[in-house]
């Protein structure tokens, strides 16, 4: 079996590799081949493991021994990070994916902090995605972050080319499930009045929690909606069923925001999710939380819903916002389970009508 290639092109500043009987050695030399040259140091081990991903060992003794500040250098990742999340591009994200990008090129650092962003290559990309196999979704979004910061890189002249630009994303299971309209009602029935409330609008709108919980009284209009979606910007309107409608005559108004919390102020998200967890953590909801019931599930319950109610695909895109790839995802499976129940309808028929023709046949 070849050797791995060691990932030598996006070494750090001050540091050459020299070979010798099939290893390779690594030495930090300041100004090497110039009248300014000092002895070099020997660092030990490699900078890359064997799958390429980076020995924090041998990155800790190579800032140590260099000085190595967190100031970013010219040309490193640390340096491409900090432009980029100060740029024009980045404030253009919504607060929502910022704060999932910000911890994911946190680690971009961390693997790669003073290596040089023209180096970088797929392999490396791999290596750095393969780090978190076990968690796809995570590996994923990282690959989405750490992408589009190579695409605003281009134009810059940080680099030419998009090193994540032909990699495949990991495979993920199907997510989290929609809700059954029987889990839907034991909801109903047993939970905080407030919990249900949001649920309904969840459902009743198919929007992500973030919308719901910051929908203001001034957003309804006759029998509309308004939402701008946090996550997208989007601007829809949305015509009310007639049992949001049910519920939203239920609610006090005792906030600018339809839902608040038992101090009659707006929710926060992690305020939000701390109570509903709560609620899902009782005993009465045991049977939602063994089939890993989740208040994005409402979301995805409003499209089948639609779906099966005969909307078109682009209806259906039109209430909840979703890309026309997403609600056809969820097409396919109703239209599945149609054509199965069909299927086995005109089955059933067919066996029926041999068994009487064989009846028949044997009198």
């Amino acid at each position: 079996m070849p050797r791995p290639r060691k990932p030598r092109s996006i070494l750090p500043p001050h540091v050459h590799a020299v070979r010798s009987r099939g290893r390779d050695y690594y030495y930090l030399q300041p100004f090497r081949n110039t009248s300014r040259e000092v002895p070099r140091i020997a660092l030990p081990g490699a900078p890359f493991t064997p799958n390429g991903t980076p020995d924090p060992a041998w990155w800790s003794a190579y800032c140590e021994l260099s000085g190595t500040t967190p100031q970013p250098t010219a040309g490193t990742f640390s340096a491409l990070i900090t432009a980029f999340t100060n740029s024009a591009e980045w404030r253009e994200l919504s607060p929502k994916t910022q704060q999932l990008w910000r911890p994911l090129l946190e680690r971009v650092e961390q693997a790669w902090s003073s290596l040089s962003v023209a180096g970088l290559k797929p392999r490396h990309v791999l290596a750095l995605r393969d780090s978190y196999a076990d968690r796809p979704g995570a590996a994923n979004n990282l690959m989405r972050a750490l992408s589009s910061m190579m695409t605003w890189s281009i134009p810059q002249g940080w680099r030419e080319t998009n090193p994540c630009a032909d990699l495949r994303k990991l495979k993920v299971g199907s997510g989290y499930a929609p809700w059954t309209w029987q889990e839907i009602e034991h909801f109903r029935k047993h939970a905080r009045v407030d919990l249900w409330h949001a649920a309904a609008i969840a459902l009743y709108t198919g929007q992500r929690q973030a919308d719901v919980i910051a929908m203001k009284w001034n957003d309804i209009d006759r029998s509309l909606i308004a939402v701008v979606q946090e996550k997208t910007g989007k601007r829809l309107w949305i015509p009310m069923h007639e049992n949001l409608r049910s519920v939203l005559a239920e609610i006090p108004r005792v906030s600018v925001t339809i839902l608040t919390s038992s101090r009659h102020v707006p929710w926060t998200s992690d305020g939000f999710r701390h109570v509903w967890a709560d609620q899902l953590a009782s005993s009465v909801m045991a049977p939602l939380r063994e089939r890993r019931r989740v208040f994005h599930g409402l979301r995805k319950s409003a499209v089948v819903f639609l779906l099966e109610a005969g909307c078109t695909d682009a209806e259906v895109c039109a209430i909840t916002g979703q890309s026309r790839e997403m609600v056809e995802h969820y097409a396919l499976q109703v239209n599945q389970r149609k054509l199965a129940a069909a299927a086995i309808l005109k089955w059933e028929t067919a066996t029926q009508a041999r068994t009487e023709n064989e009846r028949d046949d044997s009198l």
